[in-house]
C-alpha cells in the first residue's frame, strides 16, 4: 500500500468533496479530513484563547490512528485485513497522540486529559473519567496493541504519520513520538491525573482529577464530534455555519399592529400599555446587561403580561448586540413540557409574525415527538428515498444549526448531563449562544442544585447568556448572581446609548417603573384558601374535599358565574371529577362530538387535510356555539355547562383541538368547564373566570392562576382562584392525589405548603400581589431552608462521572413507552402500512414515524406490560431490539376516549393513576 492515506472510501459514491480533498481514485484523504475537522471544530468552539489551539490540535489528531497499515488495509477497497481487530481500531492511538502534542504545547493537565478523553471517545459517549483514564487508557497506551500499531507505521510510512502530527502546528518528529510511546512514561502522567498511589498499585480516584474536567471534556468532545460527523457526511460548511435567523424588526411590526387594535375595555387598554412598557423596559435592560458581564438575566413579570414576546424581543436584541460584526448566535428557547411547545411554535409560524417553517426558515423545533430537521434550499418531498439528504437534515436539526431552537428542558439539560454521542451534537450551538428558560420554576425541585451547576457550566465554560423568565423566580436563580432586565431598564440612561438611538422611535416613550409595580398593578384575581388546603399542617385534622362535592361546587359556579378551569394533580383525579360533573343531567361533554367529527371526516392527525381549527369549528357548530359572545352578554340559556377534559394521555392533535375549543368557550357567554391536570399551567394562553386548583406548590398555583382573567375579560380583580385539597378518587387510595405527586419527591412537602398558606392574612380574599409575590417568596425561602434538592448530580459532574450522569433523567419516576394511537380508518391504514414497512426492513419507515408525532402518546410501561394484546410497531417481540413504539388500533386491552381521559388500560395500573 502506498500513500496517500485515506479517511474512508468515497469513490463511486455521491458526494461533493472538493477534488483537492480526494485521492486520484476518488477517496477522501486522511490529511484533508483531519484538516477540515480541525477547522470546523475550532469554528464551532466559542473561545478564541489558548483553549482553541488545544482543540485544534486534538481535532487534527482525532483520526491519527487511521494512519496505521492495519486500518488502511481494513478500509481501502481491494485490500483485506486479517490481523487482530484491536490493531485496526483508531481512537486510542489518536488519543495518545493528542496527549503527546498538547504536552509539547505546554497545555495544563486539565486540557491534556480533556482533549485526550474527547478524542478517545469521539465515536462514543463519555465515560466515568477516573476509572477510564487509569484502568483503560493507561493500560492501552502502554500495551502491545499501540506498540504494534506504531511499529507498523515505522515500517510503512513514518513520513505520512509525521505529516499528520505537524498539521497541528506543533513541530514534532515521528521518531520522537514513537520513542515516547515505547518509553511508557504516559502511564505515570495518567496516574498523576486520576489515581491515588496504593501499596497494591495506582487506584482510580475521581477526586484527583483536574478541577472542572467534565466541563472542558464536554466542550472539546462536542465540537470534535459534530465537526467529524458533519464532514464524514459531506455536509457543506455553509450549512453548518451560515445559520438562518429570524429578524428582530418583525417583532416590532407585529407588536405595533397589535397596539393599533383597540382594546375592549379601559382595563385591557391599561394592561396592553403595561405589556408594552415592560417590553421596552426589558430592551433597555438588555443594553445594560450585555455590558455588565453578568451572564444570567431575569425577566420577572406577572402571568399574562406578555413574557413570551418580551423575552424574545430581549433575546433578539442581545443577539444583535453580541453579533455585531461577527457570526450569528443561536437562540435556544426552552420550555418545561412538550404539551405547551405547540402554542409557542404557533407564534413563530404565525403569518402575521415570521411565518416560520420549522424545517428550513431559521426555526427548529426539537423534542422527542417532533420531526427535527433543517433543510437548505428546496426540499423535494416526493423523493422520499433521498436518505442522504434526510440524514443530513436530521443531523443539522439535532445539532441545532439554526437561528432559533424551540425545545424542552429535557433536551437542554439532559444533553449537559452525560449525553449520548448524538445528544452531544447540539452542545456547540450553546457556544456564546443565548438561552431563554421559560418558567424555570417548573424544573423538578430535586434537580435545582444540579441545574445551578449546569448553568454555571454553560456560562463559565461555554460563554452562554441566559434569560430566565417567570412570574415566580425560584430560589435556584435567586441564589445565583443575576441581573433583572426590568431593574436594569429602570436605571438605564438612554442618552449616549447607541442601541437606544438606533432602535424604534416609539421605544423611547412609556417611562419605566419598578419591577414590583407590574405586580401591584396587575390585580387580575383574588385568591381563596379552602380550609382543606390547610389540613396538611401538624396537629390539624386531615379534611379533604370529596370529588362529588367538588363537582357540585364547580357545577354551581359554572351555571351561575361563567367559565371554570379546575386543575387536578393526577389523571385519575381528573377522570373521577369529570365523571361526577357529567352525572349532572344538564352537562354535555364535548369529547364525544370531537371523536364523531374526527371519525366522520376520516382525519389523519399526522398530515391533516382537516385541521384542528376546522374540527373545533365543526364541533361548535353542531352545538350552535359557532359565534363567540362576550361574557357580559350572558343571559338566560337553556344550554347547560359544556365540559372538556385535558391531560397528557391525549394525542397532541386532539389536545390542540381541545385547547382551541377552550379558547373560544372560556371567554364566551356559554357555561364551560375544563378539567385538566397541571399540564395546562405553563404557556397555554387561555382565560377563565374561575380557577379551582388542587393543592400544589405555590408557584404552580400561581401558574394556574395565570389562566384566570388573563386579559381582564371580567375586569380588574374579576377572577377568583380557589385552592383546595381533593380527597382520594377511589376506595383503594389512602392518600389524596397531591400526596403521590408532591410528598414522594420531597418529604413533608404538603405540610410546608400548608404552613406557608396559613401565614397569609384573610385567607378567603387574598390579593394577587400578596399571593403571587409575597407568599411565593416565603415558600421558596422555606424550600431553601430545607435544602431539599439533591446534590448527587453536582457531585458527579465535579467528579467527571459521565457514565453515571447518563443514567439520570430530568423526568424521573416511572418508565414510559410511546404508543401510536390510530382513531380513524385512514390512521389505521397508515399504522398497518408502517408496520409492514418496518417488518420488511424499509429504513425510510423511520422518517414516516417522525411525521406521526401528533398521534403519539406516552404511557407508563406498566400499562403496556399489562396489555399483552398491544403490538409493537415493528412487529417484533417486546424484548427484541428495534423500534420500541407500540400501536393502538382500538385494541381491547387499551381504550382511547376523549371523554374518559385519553389512552389508558382497561384496568389502569397504580403507576398510571398518578401521572399528568
Amino acid at each position: 500500500m502506498d500513500p496517500p492515506l485515506i479517511s474512508h472510501p468515497t469513490a463511486g459514491t455521491t458526494h461533493d468533496y472538493p477534488s483537492s480533498q480526494l485521492t486520484s481514485r476518488g477517496d477522501l484523504r486522511l490529511t484533508a479530513h483531519s484538516s477540515v475537522v480541525a477547522d470546523r471544530a475550532t469554528r464551532l468552539f466559542g473561545p478564541t484563547d489558548e483553549r482553541a489551539s488545544y482543540l485544534h490540535a486534538a481535532a487534527t489528531l482525532h483520526d491519527f490512528g487511521k494512519a496505521t497499515p492495519q486500518f488502511q488495509a481494513y478500509v481501502r477497497p481491494g485490500e483485506h485485513y486479517e490481523g487482530p481487530d484491536e490493531e485496526r481500531f483508531h481512537a486510542r492511538l489518536g488519543a495518545l497522540a493528542t496527549w503527546f502534542v498538547l504536552a509539547e504545547q505546554g497545555a495544563p493537565p486539565r486540557d491534556c486529559l480533556a482533549a485526550t478523553l474527547a478524542v478517545a471517545r469521539h465515536h462514543q459517549a463519555l465515560p466515568d473519567a477516573a476509572p477510564y483514564t487509569v484502568d483503560t487508557l493507561a493500560e492501552a497506551f502502554t500495551g502491545p496493541v499501540i506498540r504494534a500499531q506504531c511499529a507498523s507505521i515505522s515500517d510503512e510510512w513514518p513520513v505520512a504519520a509525521a505529516e499528520l502530527l505537524n498539521l497541528t502546528g506543533v513541530a514534532v518528529s515521528w521518531e520522537k513520538f514513537e520513542a515516547w510511546v515505547n518509553d511508557g512514561a504516559i502511564a505515570e502522567d495518567l496516574y498523576d491525573a486520576a489515581a491515588r498511589r496504593e501499596l497494591t498499585g495506582p487506584e482510580s480516584n475521581a477526586r484527583q482529577l483536574p478541577e472542572r474536567l467534565y466541563d472542558r471534556t464536554l466542550h472539546y468532545w462536542a465540537a470534535i464530534t459534530l465537526a467529524d460527523k458533519s464532514h464524514a457526511m459531506d455536509i457543506t460548511p455553509e450549512h453548518i455555519f451560515d445559520i438562518e435567523t429570524l429578524d428582530r424588526a418583525t417583532i416590532e411590526d407585529y407588536v405595533q399592529s397589535l397596539r393599533n387594535d383597540s382594546a375592549e375595555t379601559s382595563e385591557q387598554t391599561a394592561l396592553n400599555t403595561d405589556r408594552e412598557r415592560a417590553r421596552r423596559q426589558a430592551l433597555r435592560g438588555v443594553h445594560e446587561w450585555i455590558g455588565d458581564g453578568t451572564p444570567i438575566a431575569t425577566l420577572t413579570l406577572p402571568t399574562g403580561l406578555g413574557k413570551t414576546l418580551t423575552g424574545l424581543s430581549a433575546a433578539f436584541e442581545a443577539r444583535d448586540m453580541l453579533t455585531e460584526g461577527g457570526s450569528e448566535h443561536p437562540i435556544v428557547y426552552a420550555l418545561p413540557y412538550t404539551s405547551i411547545i405547540e402554542q409557542t411554535r404557533a407564534l413563530f409560524e404565525d403569518p402575521d409574525l415570521w411565518g416560520a417553517d420549522p424545517t428550513q426558515s431559521g426555526l427548529t423545533v426539537h423534542h422527542y415527538l417532533s420531526e427535527t430537521v433543517v433543510y437548505h434550499g428546496e426540499q423535494d418531498t416526493s423523493d422520499v428515498g433521498d436518505s442522504d439528504a434526510n440524514e443530513s437534515a436530521q443531523l443539522l436539526g439535532e445539532s441545532w444549526r439554526d437561528g432559533t431552537i424551540l425545545t424542552t428542558f429535557v433536551q437542554l439539560f439532559e444533553s449537559l448531563t452525560g449525553p449520548s454521542n448524538r445528544q452531544g451534537l447540539k452542545l456547540s450551538a450553546l457556544d456564546e449562544g443565548l438561552v431563554i428558560l421559560d418558567e424555570p420554576q417548573a424544573l423538578p425541585k430535586a434537580w435545582w442544585d444540579a441545574i445551578a451547576r449546569e448553568l454555571d457550566l454553560l456560562t463559565d465554560e461555554y460563554g452562554t447568556r441566559i434569560i430566565a423568565m417567570t412570574a415566580t423566580q425560584p430560589s435556584l436563580l435567586r441564589d445565583l448572581e443575576t441581573v433583572s432586565l426590568l431593574e436594569a431598564g429602570e436605571i438605564h440612561e438612554e442618552d449616549g446609548c447607541q442601541w437606544c438611538a438606533t432602535g424604534p422611535e416609539y421605544s423611547r416613550t412609556l417611562p419605566p417603573v419598578a419591577e414590583t409595580a407590574y405586580f401591584e398593578r396587575a390585580e387580575r384575581v383574588r385568591y381563596t384558601i379552602d380550609e382543606t388546603a390547610l389540613s396538611h399542617q401538624l396537629a390539624v385534622e386531615d379534611t379533604y374535599l370529596e370529588h362529588q362535592t367538588a363537582a357540585d361546587r364547580i357545577h354551581r359556579a359554572t351555571t351561575d358565574d361563567g367559565s371554570v378551569l379546575t386543575v387536578c394533580n393526577t389523571i385519575e383525579s381528573s377522570q373521577t371529577l369529570t365523571t361526577h360533573l357529567c352525572n349532572h343531567g344538564d352537562v354535555t361533554h364535548l369529547g364525544d362530538t370531537i371523536e364523531a367529527v374526527v371519525r366522520e371526516r376520516n382525519v389523519t392527525a399526522f398530515e391533516p387535510a382537516v385541521t384542528s381549527t376546522q374540527i373545533a369549528q365543526e364541533v361548535l357548530a353542531r352545538h350552535d356555539l359557532q359565534e363567540r359572545e362576550p361574557p357580559e352578554s350572558r343571559g338566560e340559556t337553556t344550554a347547560g355547562p359544556f365540559v372538556l377534559t385535558l391531560n397528557s394521555r391525549y394525542r397532541p392533535f386532539d389536545r390542540q383541538v381541545i385547547i382551541e375549543l377552550a379558547d373560544t368557550l372560556s371567554t364566551s357567554a356559554v357555561p364551560f368547564v375544563l378539567v385538566s391536570t397541571q399540564a395546562i399551567e405553563a404557556g397555554v394562553d387561555l382565560s377563565f373566570k374561575r380557577v379551582y386548583r388542587d393543592i400544589a406548590p405555590l408557584d404552580s398555583i400561581v401558574q394556574a392562576a395565570g389562566r384566570c382573567n388573563r386579559s381582564y375579560e371580567w375586569g380588574q380583580n374579576g377572577g377568583r382562584v380557589t385552592v383546595w385539597t381533593l380527597g382520594p378518587p377511589n376506595d383503594e387510595s389512602t392518600h389524596p392525589p397531591a400526596h403521590y405527586v408532591y410528598n414522594r419527591g420531597i418529604p413533608a412537602h404538603l405540610q410546608l405548603i400548608a404552613d406557608v398558606l396559613a401565614t397569609v392574612e384573610n385567607p378567603t380574599d387574598i390579593s394577587d400581589v400578596d399571593f403571587s409575590k409575597r407568599a411565593v417568596d416565603r415558600y421558596f425561602d422555606a424550600l431553601s431552608d430545607k435544602s431539599l434538592s439533591s446534590t448527587e448530580i453536582r457531585e458527579n459532574i465535579d467528579l467527571a462521572n459521565a457514565a453515571w450522569l447518563a443514567r439520570q433523567s430530568l423526568i424521573g419516576g416511572y418508565q414510559t413507552v410511546d404508543v401510536l394511537v390510530a382513531v380513524t380508518d385512514a390512521e389505521v391504514e397508515f399504522v398497518n402500512t408502517l408496520t409492514e414497512r418496518f417488518t420488511q426492513g424499509d429504513v425510510t419507515a423511520y422518517d414516516e414515524l417522525d411525521t406521526a408525532s401528533r398521534m403519539r402518546v406516552s404511557l407508563p410501561a406498566t400499562i403496556v406490560e399489562d396489555a399483552p394484546g398491544i403490538a409493537r410497531l415493528d412487529g417484533k417481540r417486546r424484548n427484541e431490539d428495534g423500534v420500541n413504539v407500540f400501536c393502538y388500533v382500538e385494541d381491547s386491552a387499551l381504550q382511547y376516549s376523549l371523554t374518559d381521559g385519553g389512552l389508558q388500560g382497561r384496568e389502569d395500573s397504580v403507576g398510571g393513576r398518578f401521572t399528568l
